[in-house]
């Protein structure tokens, strides 16, 4: 929405200094040009927004989708649930979504979980290079702590959020991986992607 804004507001002001600088009998022709080249260079900018403005979440509870944002469907998307009363702050009042240049357009406080969704993404064929992208785009508000094995890599902590410090009626606390709605059988790294994966990260208890 700000970014219309702005481009509204350039129109204006491009608009008043070329009425105002231009003869009267030139005036419509140059300002016909100035127009159409403002258009063709911020049309990009301006479908962008206006998906976002206008997307709706996806209601099918059998898609991967579900209840992401439309203009996602058919592309790579990072979820991070963080358990009640642990989400980082900015992120402890629903599920937020950020799109992959870093943009936060909507906010579903009717999920059930809160955390954030990093997505629009296409062509990534490995879960850790997803991952990495998706942290990026969010400004490391969900940043990674993580540790290497011999068997594999552990996430530690997102976003600041350890599952080993929390406490309550379990045995203990973890970062878990789903892929397309289901646990996955594989490590991050090891992950294989489809060109529309989403990949979710939930704090699982034993």
């Amino acid at each position: 929405v700000s970014e219309l804004i702005g481009l509204v507001a350039l129109f204006v002001l491009l608009t008043m200094v070329v009425a105002n600088s231009v003869q009267d009998e030139s005036r419509l022709k140059a300002l016909s040009v100035t127009w159409v080249i403002f258009l063709v260079l911020s049309f990009s900018t301006i479908t962008t927004e206006w998906a976002r403005m206008t997307a709706e979440l996806v209601v099918e509870e059998d898609d991967p989708h579900y209840g992401l944002p439309d203009i996602w469907e058919g592309e790579q998307v990072v979820c991070f649930h963080f358990p009640e009363g642990y989400a980082p702050t900015g992120f402890d009042d629903g599920r937020h979504h950020i799109d992959n240049d870093g943009t936060e357009f909507m906010t579903d406080d009717d999920w059930n979980e809160t955390g954030a969704c990093v997505g629009g993404f296409s062509g990534y064929n490995n879960g850790w290079n997803l991952l990495n992208v998706a942290v990026n785009a969010s400004g490391n508000s969900l940043e990674l702590d993580t540790t290497v094995f011999p068997f594999g890599l552990m996430v530690n902590s997102i976003g600041g959020v350890d599952p080993s410090l929390m406490t309550g009626d379990f045995g203990g606390a973890y970062w878990s991986l789903y892929h397309n709605g289901g646990l996955s059988m594989v490590g991050i790294t090891d992950l294989e992607l489809d060109s529309d994966s989403v990949i979710t990260w939930r704090v699982d208890t034993w």
